[in-house]
């Protein structure tokens, strides 16, 4: 009777082992078929035919100039080496964008509100409704202008017919999270003093603005001032942090963001003990204390997109008013350039609603 029961054990015990086997030859079988097929897609120039043909159109013209200014591109080191880069940008951006705004018949006009320079944009045939935009433009904290970013604001003006204010604060390093934070909330005082209601005031943000703008709407909202009336985000990077899911699994797919630079200019704007402060990273903000309504905008393709989606999670966990606006194939900040696209006209689409149900127009 033992010597049956071992018999059978020893026979189920070849069963197993021929079952894991076969399991293995499979693997290896399919391992093989895998190393005879072509290497895998390039992540950063593969374009999805899931978008829109005119997309794909400016995808195939902007990608191979991206990669080539990408592999040229430096990480600075010095006050010295990102000043040199900032001028070069500005040099190379603002002459191309103001002689674009012309043939738009965008007006254009530089002041000075609450000490910081802002530069204006009245769209054509513009209709006072006694509302208007503050724009914070992106750069990754250490790059850009006000007048560099005025392409983005020509948009936003013609396809919601407001007026927008660009503010012009200092670039790190020269600026940091302090700095930057107060000069935007000294530009939203002195908006309230001529008038406005913060009802009527929208503030919108793209990349770092994505971030500047809701870090500045805490700080303000601390202060004890009213809060603007809404906020739209495009491609916000609201943890400086950089450890979001797919600030690993995009890293090597987004086609704009270098992972390694863009660490070296958040290290710019904020130390390593300040970078989940709520006023340098607003994920770590206190929401239940209120918020305004915010329309968030992301495309499939960027490094950021887990900084949208905690975002809009963490607003809608405090109970707040969110929307979350993501974009098929479509890369870091893409409304600025996809031009003439579906995907672009939509998300602008998007934004003139956003303002259109939440902003309270108020007689000045």
């Amino acid at each position: 009777m033992i010597n049956v029961r071992h018999r059978a054990q020893r026979r189920d015990q070849s069963y197993r082992l021929s079952a894991i086997l076969t399991m293995l030859m499979a693997l290896t079988a399919a391992n093989t078929s895998f190393a005879d097929e072509p290497p895998a897609t390039d992540l950063r120039s593969f374009i999805p035919p899931t978008i829109s043909p005119e997309a794909r159109a400016i995808y195939e013209k902007l990608l191979p100039i991206v990669a080539a200014h990408r592999a040229e591109a430096k990480i600075p080191h010095t006050l010295a080496e990102f000043d040199a880069r900032h001028d070069s940008d500005i040099a190379r951006t603002e002459a191309g964008v103001l002689a674009a705004l012309k043939s738009l018949d965008i007006a254009v006009r530089e002041t000075q509100l609450g000490g910081v320079n802002v530069v204006e944009s009245t769209p054509p045939q513009y209709r006072d409704d006694h509302t208007i935009l503050l724009h914070v433009h992106g750069g990754g904290f250490v790059l850009g202008s006000a007048k560099s970013s005025l392409g983005g604001d020509a948009l936003m003006a013609i396809a919601t017919g407001k007026r927008i204010l660009s503010i012009d604060y200092t670039v790190a390093p020269r600026g940091n999270w302090r700095i930057v934070t107060d000069q935007v909330v000294a530009v939203y005082k002195a908006v309230l003093g001529l008038g406005f209601s913060a009802k009527s005031i929208g503030m919108f943000g793209d990349s770092a603005g994505g971030n500047i703008v809701p870090a500045s709407v805490l700080k303000l909202r601390d202060q004890g001032l009213p809060m603007p009336g809404a906020l739209v985000l495009l491609s916000p990077c609201v943890d400086l942090n950089l450890n979001g899911d797919t600030e690993t699994t995009l890293r090597d797919a987004d086609p704009a963001l270098d992972f390694a630079l863009n660490k070296a200019f958040l290290a710019a704007y904020a130390a390593p003990e300040d970078m989940t402060n709520p006023y340098a990273s607003p994920i770590y903000g206190d929401f239940k204390k209120g918020y305004p309504p915010v329309l968030i905008q992301a495309g499939t393709k960027e490094l950021v997109l887990s900084d949208a989606v905690r975002f809009y999670q963490a607003l809608k966990t405090a109970g707040g008013v969110a929307e979350l606006d993501v974009y098929e194939g479509m890369a870091h900040v893409f409304q600025a350039y996809m031009t003439g696209t579906p995907e672009q006209k939509a998300a602008y689409a998007e934004s003139k609603r956003w303002w259109s149900s939440h902003l309270v127009p108020a007689a000045r």
